[in-house]
């Protein structure tokens, strides 16, 4: 059993933010920027980037997701701080197509988050969830000596973890983050949430991990791009 209250092994509304994602099957981090077109609706475009990132743990939360293709997300989580100090409990399952995940709010450097670095992180992939959870746990041990600041991470590489056989066998990066850089939280405050995020009219939240369409790559599968540590982070990256 691991921190979040589920396994994160590898296996055989609210105010609506925009969106970082992680692709489980590419090893690869995106942002996805949105923007209306001339007939009312809305056009998405997806963005690598190398995940470079204030993260807010202070307020991650947990639960069960559901991220159906063609079809709105459905997000049921509550904070993880009070299932830690037993003031509240993991949220009922809704359905058999949600599964264990979670929901945090990042905000990317400056280099890589576009017009809005304020980014909503919603991932079942456990590939990602492992990763996720060696970092939150490092942040657990290292943060009482960091008051009122958050943790800068960084990926600095992606795992292939291969499982299944034959035509059943897929292949998935699983990304190991590591904390650079402590930062004052500045203006990465609490969103005000409710248990499933809204979107804009004809938007679609693109699932993170099992199910998400991979990149483009004229139909060959190509290897994760390697990522470089960054030595020295500063404020000014966030400013």
């Amino acid at each position: 059993m691991s921190v979040f209250g589920f396994s994160t092994e590898p296996s055989s509304g609210g105010d609506w933010l925009p969106i970082a994602t992680y692709d489980a099957r590419a090893g690869r981090f995106f942002r996805i920027d949105r923007s209306q077109d001339g007939s009312g609706g809305w056009d998405s475009e997806k963005v690598d980037i190398a995940f470079k990132a204030m993260v807010d743990f202070d307020n991650i939360e947990v639960g069960w997701l559901n991220f159906t293709p063609g079809q709105a997300p459905s997000i049921v989580v509550v904070p993880l701080e009070g299932i830690t100090k037993g003031t509240s409990k993991m949220p009922d399952r809704p359905s058999e197509l949600h599964k264990n995940g979670i929901r945090m709010v990042v905000k990317l450097a400056k280099d890589i988050g576009g017009e809005k670095p304020f980014r909503e992180m919603a991932s079942s992939a456990k590939a990602f969830l492992g990763g996720i959870e060696a970092a939150y746990n490092q942040y657990l041990a290292e943060r009482a000596g960091h008051p009122g600041q958050l943790p800068v991470l960084i990926c600095e590489k992606t795992t292939p973890i291969t499982t299944g056989t034959g035509k059943n066998q897929s292949t998935n990066y699983a990304p190991t983050f590591k904390i650079v850089a402590w930062l004052p939280r500045g203006d990465l405050q609490p969103q005000p949430r409710g248990a499933n995020p809204t979107q804009p009219a004809g938007g679609s939240h693109p699932s993170n991990g099992s199910g998400a369409a991979a990149p483009a790559t004229g139909g060959q599968r190509v290897s994760p791009p390697a990522q470089q540590p960054q030595q020295t982070v500063s404020a000014d990256d966030f400013g």
